[in-house]
């Protein structure tokens, strides 16, 4: 008698190994996959970050570098500049304060600027007749803007146009209203008419004299209202009516970088020479140096003394936009340590990323004109 083969199959011990095996395979996998999966969003918040500080840096260089330009860098202290304007025209200035964070030592700074920021073009007179400017359509300076769009963008009521006369006088005064079709500019306050033996002002028919068209913009941080936490460095076109330099123009303000963490303002280079012969730069190390009781360099006092500017060094600090459990929260120990980590909400564990740039800007402008 024959016994029937042994069939073939797997024991309970085999099947609870093979499970077991199984699991851990799973579990091996999912904690690679989720691994993985945290260190590429992590890494493109990173580099969103980085995005965001690339761009925002090179704004504000491009500003600052043109603070000044077709422009006086005070106009308290520059003999061209006549007459007086009973507003001073200061062409960089520098502020505490920002937008509000959880974050211990973090005290943002804000930038009030002046220059020809929206077209770096001079015109040419062909008449100026008390407060009506008539620019010439093609002379030795630029030629009139094409359309009446390029046009209205370029003389906006409340910017300033600075006229110049042979004598290289600068005169400043506020813009009212503007005429494409009749190539016009009307100002607030007439041009004044020299009275010899005084050369400031313009003589006859105002015919061949240079004009350019200047204002001010300030960069802040300013909390986003659309989401809690969120920080952005905006860009804003201030209106010359106001002294204080605080009211908007209208639709004037430009979001620059979002999720921004800190602008700070440092290194200044100021040229302490009196005589124009050996300049003699000291450098201020933070904003203290410059604001603050006996120096006022860069504040809106009558002290302020922003044409001895030289360079100034700029950093963005930006951050993820979501916090990382796996990056605790480090205080940040003073105000010019780098910024590690930032808090969004105290309540959630851990912190978001934080990237910075650091650029230092010439002022070429305020070097040209040496104004002392």
């Amino acid at each position: 008698m024959q016994r029937a083969p042994r069939l073939a199959g797997m024991t309970l011990i085999e099947l609870m190994v093979a499970m077991a095996l199984s699991v851990v395979l799973v579990m091996a996998i999912y904690y690679l996959y989720t691994v993985t999966t945290r260190s590429y969003r992590v890494q493109d918040q990173t580099m969103q970050a980085m995005e965001q500080a690339r761009f925002g840096i090179d704004q504000l260089r491009r500003d600052v570098s043109a603070a000044g330009f077709l422009a006086t860098p005070n106009s308290a202290a520059d003999p061209n500049v006549c007459p007086k304007p009973a507003q001073v025209l200061r062409a960089f200035s520098v502020a505490r304060g920002g937008a509000d964070n959880a974050n211990l030592n973090i005290v943002p700074n804000s930038v009030t600027l002046m220059g020809a920021f929206w077209n770096p073009a001079i015109y040419t007179t062909r008449s100026v007749v008390g407060k009506v400017v008539t620019l010439q359509d093609q002379a030795d300076g630029a030629a009139f803007p094409d359309t009446q769009a390029d046009f209205s963008q370029i003389f906006v009521p409340n910017r300033l146009l600075r006229v110049v006369n042979a004598d290289q006088y600068e005169m400043y005064s506020r813009i009212e209203s503007a005429n494409f079709t009749a190539r016009t500019v009307t100002l607030v306050d007439p041009v004044p008419t020299t009275t010899p033996p005084d050369f400031c002002g313009i003589q006859g028919y105002g015919v061949g004299l240079e004009v350019s068209v200047v204002g001010f913009v300030r960069y802040l941080l300013v909390d986003d209202p659309a989401e809690p936490g969120k920080v952005d460095l905006v860009r804003q076109e201030l209106d010359a009516r106001d002294a204080t330099l605080q009211t908007l123009m209208p639709n004037a303000t430009i979001r620059v970088a979002e999720y921004v963490a800190d602008l700070q303002f440092y290194d200044f280079a100021v040229d302490t020479d009196r005589t124009s012969r050996a300049p003699f730069l000291t450098i201020i190390p933070n904003v203290a140096g410059v604001l603050d009781a006996g120096a006022q360099l860069l504040n809106l006092t009558d002290a302020a003394r922003p044409q001895d500017l030289r360079f100034v060094t700029i950093k963005l600090t930006t951050r993820t936009p979501d916090e990382d459990e796996a990056w605790p929260y480090r205080p940040r120990q003073n105000l010019f340590e780098p910024i590690e980590s930032y808090e969004v909400d105290p309540t959630m564990r851990g912190s978001a990323r934080t990237v910075s740039l650091a650029v230092r800007v010439p002022l070429v402008s305020f070097q040209v004109r040496n104004v002392k």
